[in-house]
């Protein structure tokens, strides 16, 4: 009887704590997307206290300790690659072993946040299901807010932004938006199961306002990629599945050809009209591409980029005010930085991470919806990681979890709901 009111009183702690953390998304991704690190690490909590995430989860590990099973082979590849940033820390310029941490740890509360939204009991399954769809529609309606009202809210409280028109706090709300984004596939699909397909569409409706409120192009590329993922996912999932595992796949294998992009003539067509950022990205892709072959085949080293920032030189993007550098802190394009930073060893266990989840992701039993769901998440993540994420942005990887935390969501509500089945 002990054990029961223990687990009765642990289960009523773990539901509140998810609801409290639930109403908090949304002004966490207004007043501080970097934020949504510790907001999946409490979300945890309620995995890490249920002793069968620990027995089922790392029996799943360790009882099939055989690389040909994908789950293991996926799981052994993600450990390889934080292991090789751990050392490649040792050499680096940055000299921070610490920095395969930053991995290491999304992954393994992300993992922790996934097998507990797919694991939920019949009433739990609704109720937050429910929840963190609202909190995604809440999130991006103050988005879209800001977006309309020129971050009316973040005017109000301190600190007050000092740069010119106040860039700062609208590149913030951009990188609110880019947090949502992928979320918002599997919100849509939880709307649709719980009330119809207009409230789907009026969640995913209400992201892209917010995108196209906030000026960050890149937002409305990546929801404009789910969506397109998503649509084609409902006719043919698997195939939806092979495609997006086959672009990743490309995308990480052939980034060093971004060494032969034609910048000048790339600037001289888009001079006049094309986005400053978009120009420059450019020119970004090209250096980082001719100076990774250098580094082979052990890489740069964990966060390179941000220092040879420091001696890189000058290039003039058509439409930018001053000279800027040709790399910033880091290369905004997720595979030239590994690899830049990380060799062969690095591009080798992501292919294998990527890969082998992709192989283990097409075997499970799931509902078209939830890969649907899956589908535009990952097609929203893919598309933002070749135009502006960095390894080393937590809070972006914490995005990723947030939003395979939808799919698993969607899958325990198709599960245990009849009347969405």
């Amino acid at each position: 009887m002990a054990k029961v009111g223990f687990r009765r009183r642990r289960d009523q702690a773990s539901l509140l704590l998810l609801f409290a953390l639930f109403a908090l998304l949304p002004i966490t991704v207004v007043f501080g997307h970097r934020g949504l690190a510790p907001w999946l690490l409490l979300a945890s909590i309620p995995a890490f206290l249920r002793g069968d995430y620990w027995l089922k989860v790392f029996g799943a590990v360790f009882d099939h300790m055989d690389p040909r099973v994908p789950f293991f082979a996926a799981y052994l590849s993600i450990m390889v690659f934080c292991g090789w940033i751990f050392l490649s820390g040792f050499w680096s310029p940055r000299g921070m072993p610490s920095l395969g941490l930053w991995i290491l740890g999304p992954v393994l509360i992300g993992g922790s946040v996934v097998w507990f939204a797919a694991n939920v009991n019949r009433v739990w399954a609704w109720r937050i299901a429910v929840a963190y769809a609202a909190a995604i529609v809440f999130g991006m309606g103050v988005l879209a807010f800001e977006g309309v009202s020129g971050g009316a809210l973040r005017a109000i409280l301190p600190p007050e932004d000092p740069s010119p028109d106040r860039s700062r706090d609208v590149i913030a709300l951009g990188r609110g938006v880019t947090a949502l984004a992928p979320a918002l596939f599997p919100a849509g699909i939880i709307a649709a199961a719980v009330w119809n397909r207009w409230a789907a569409l009026a969640v995913l409706g209400l992201g892209v306002a917010a995108a196209f409120l906030n000026d960050v192009s890149a937002n409305a590329v990546a929801l404009a990629a789910g969506l397109a993922a998503a649509i084609i996912a409902f006719k043919a999932p698997r195939a939806t599945v092979r495609g997006l595992s086959f672009l990743a796949l490309a995308a990480l294998v052939f980034a060093p050809l971004a060494a032969f992009l034609p910048v000048e003539a790339i600037f001289a067509f888009g001079e006049g009209w094309a986005p400053e950022s978009a120009l420059h990205r450019v020119a970004i892709w090209q250096a980082a591409a001719e100076r990774a072959p250098e580094g082979l085949p052990f890489g740069f080293g964990a966060d390179y980029a941000r220092v040879w920032k420091e001696t890189a030189p000058l290039i003039a993007v058509p439409g930018a005010a001053a000279p800027l550098s040709v790399i910033p802190n880091h290369p905004h394009n997720l595979y030239l930085q590994i690899w830049l930073e990380l060799g062969l060893v690095g591009v080798a266990a992501f292919a294998g991470f990527l890969y082998w989840g992709a192989v283990a992701f097409a075997r499970a039993d799931l509902q078209k919806p939830v890969i649907a769901a899956a589908a535009g998440a990952f097609a929203a993540v893919l598309a933002s990681t070749l135009v502006e994420t960095s390894l080393w942005q937590v809070w972006r990887f914490a995005a990723m979890g947030l939003a395979a935390m939808g799919v698993g969501l969607a899958h325990s509500l198709h599960m245990n709901w009849s009347r969405v089945q």
